[in-house]
């Protein structure tokens, strides 16, 4: 970096003098943008922001030495050639996460599982970045699926075009083939692929193409690609939502949440499901606006971000549907307990009167709040879940199995217990939840007879399913067991307390929201009698705490008797 003394920089009047004017004058020239700035500690600070943001190539830095700075990274056998700094969204363009591996593996078995329903498969990954999503579809389902990596940015968009070489895959850009493709591949080495990279505004893509599945993950928010991705959704289409405005849904910021999503919400014990449950009814919004409904495959909220994968049907009937389960929640802020509000036109005096517990009338003031609305019907599909568990078996996914096997136990809400997965390619049709869905074996190649689906008749199917079977459906939000201890009493392990609720006749499993939680049909008075009934007194505070003798409905003396009765059914409790 060398100072510049010619008079390229405008100089103040009043100076005369060549000489003094000249070295009033002496600025540096910035390489990138060749700004003039008169200060050196100011130009090494401009400098280093356009290396922070990737933007370090110039005409008088060659092109090599640009590209060996690029780290090379491994993921489920697809190669991935990354930026500096790629794990900061602030100082890169083209983001890479390498803890969002298992988002990116549940959509891959989601795409793999659509895929057994209808082939070819035309794919949209609408925020590339690296491409490596994209390239995962396009590398292990070859021709079953057409991938369209679409990302704003150019750099993004060159990068991806590397990528897609660096795995030995096409790219063809506007319908016609890059030329040089073939150029990086040895000989006796042939594409696995094509990939359709383009460099366009998502909104506007997803209006001019019709896609089967769709993948949305911007950096925050989702909700300003929802109505351009149902408007040429495909019949029985996927889309997949990725959110990763955590501190909004998860109610850190509750202005941002009501400003996105029109919700409003408070800080629960269940505040992940909430997140959820958000997130698809502004799905659900977006989806019966374009007359589709929605059937929701699974919702999934971990720390870093919220999935959620819904199927679209078209019709207004089936965007009727869909609207009637939106709805308000009434949460007591006293006990946490919970229940979405009923249907009706009537305005009712005390709504909070709707709830099962009785702090409304034993506590001054509003004791509750209204949360939402939110999306109050099933968060999951054991059927396509099954399928989906079979696909990660297939690919050899590893990293997924437990979290998908803990999805299905909460779809049915039963205890977890040892399960085999046998292929769904030998049955002829697999039922949904009401819906028909056919799967095809790997010899089958008749694809127009599997695209011509009757839609009348499977929507039919779908309301009188839900109506006869709404009792089957998983029990809405889940209860802490910490959250609900009883102070002074030490309370059961985890899986022998989910066995006693078993034992008394509720359903019961785990969540994948909380690694604490309890998702039971049980009220929250009968969930708290039997985890004091099964807590016993520590040596300091158990015989201190009078409250906690009143509250239960049994005395210690019993308490005693049925310890020993207990010990006859913990055996029972061990497949737990």
């Amino acid at each position: 970096m060398c100072i510049c003394h010619l008079p390229c920089r405008p100089v103040k009047p009043n100076i005369i003098g060549e000489q003094i004017s000249s070295k009033m004058g002496a600025h540096y020239h910035c390489i990138i943008c060749s700004a003039t700035i008169t200060r050196r500690t100011d130009m090494l600070g401009h400098v280093r922001r356009h290396v922070n943001k990737g933007e370090t190539k110039s005409s008088y830095i060659a092109a090599s030495t640009a590209k060996s700075s690029n780290e090379i990274l491994k993921e489920a056998d697809t190669d991935v050639q990354v930026c500096p700094n790629y794990s900061i969204p602030q100082k890169t363009d083209s983001y890479f996460n390498p803890k969002m591996k298992l988002n990116r593996q549940l959509i891959f078995c989601t795409l793999a599982a659509l895929a057994e329903e209808r082939k070819p498969l035309e794919c949209l990954d609408a925020f590339g970045a690296t491409g490596i999503m994209g390239l995962q579809w396009a590398k292990h389902l070859g021709n079953a699926v057409k991938v369209t990596i679409n990302d704003l940015n150019e750099n993004s968009v060159t990068l991806i075009q590397e990528n897609c070489h660096l795995n030995k895959l096409k790219v063809v850009v506007d319908s016609k083939e890059k030329k040089g493709s073939d150029d990086n591949l040895e000989e006796g080495e042939e594409n696995l692929g094509n990939i359709k990279v383009t460099k366009m505004d998502a909104n506007v893509l997803m209006h001019l193409r019709s896609f089967d599945f769709i993948h949305l993950d911007p950096f925050g928010t989702s909700v300003n690609y929802l109505d351009s991705a149902f408007r040429n959704i495909r019949n029985l289409g996927i889309v997949s939502v990725t959110s990763t405005d955590i501190s909004s849904l998860y109610a850190k910021a509750q202005h941002v949440a009501r400003r996105h999503y029109g919700c409003n919400i408070v800080r629960t014990e269940y505040y992940k499901e909430l997140a959820a449950r958000i997130v698809v009814a502004a799905v659900a919004r977006a989806a019966a606006r374009c007359n589709k409904g929605i059937e929701v495959l699974f919702a999934v909220a971990l720390e870093h971000f919220v999935l959620v994968v819904v199927r679209v049907l078209r019709g207004p009937t089936s965007a009727d549907e869909t609207a009637k389960k939106i709805q308000y929640l009434i949460h007591c802020q006293w006990c946490e307990e919970r229940i979405f509000q009923k249907d009706g036109n009537m305005v009712e005096e005390n709504p909070y009167r709707q709830l099962p517990c009785n702090c409304h009338g034993s506590m001054p003031g509003k004791t509750a709040i209204e949360l939402g609305p939110l999306w109050s019907s099933s968060l999951f599909s054991t059927g396509f879940l099954k399928r989906m568990l079979f696909e990660s078996v297939h690919h050899g996914l590893d990293d997924i199995q437990t979290l998908i096997k803990t999805l299905i136990f909460e779809s049915e809400c039963t205890p977890q217990s040892q399960f085999s997965v046998h292929a769904p390619s030998n049955l002829n049709k697999q039922e949904e939840n009401g819906i028909s869905v056919k799967t095809t074996d790997d010899n089958t190649t008749d694809n127009t007879a599997q695209g011509k689906r009757k839609c009348s008749e499977m929507i039919t199917n779908l309301v009188k399913k839900q109506k006869t079977d709404v009792i089957t459906e998983h029990p809405p939000f889940y209860y802490n067991i910490h959250r609900h201890s009883i102070k002074g009493m030490n309370m059961p392990k985890l899986k022998k307390f989910l066995c006693y609720l078993s034992q008394a006749g509720f359903r019961v499993s785990r969540t994948h929201f909380d690694p604490m939680g309890v998702r039971t049909d049980a009220p929250l008075i009968q969930f708290k009698s039997i985890l004091l009934k099964y807590s016993t007194p520590t040596y300091t505070g158990g015989q201190s705490e009078g409250h906690v003798q009143s509250a239960s409905e049994d005395t210690v003396a019993d308490r005693v008797e049925m310890s020993v009765n207990d010990k006859a059914e913990a055996s029972s409790c061990r497949r737990w």
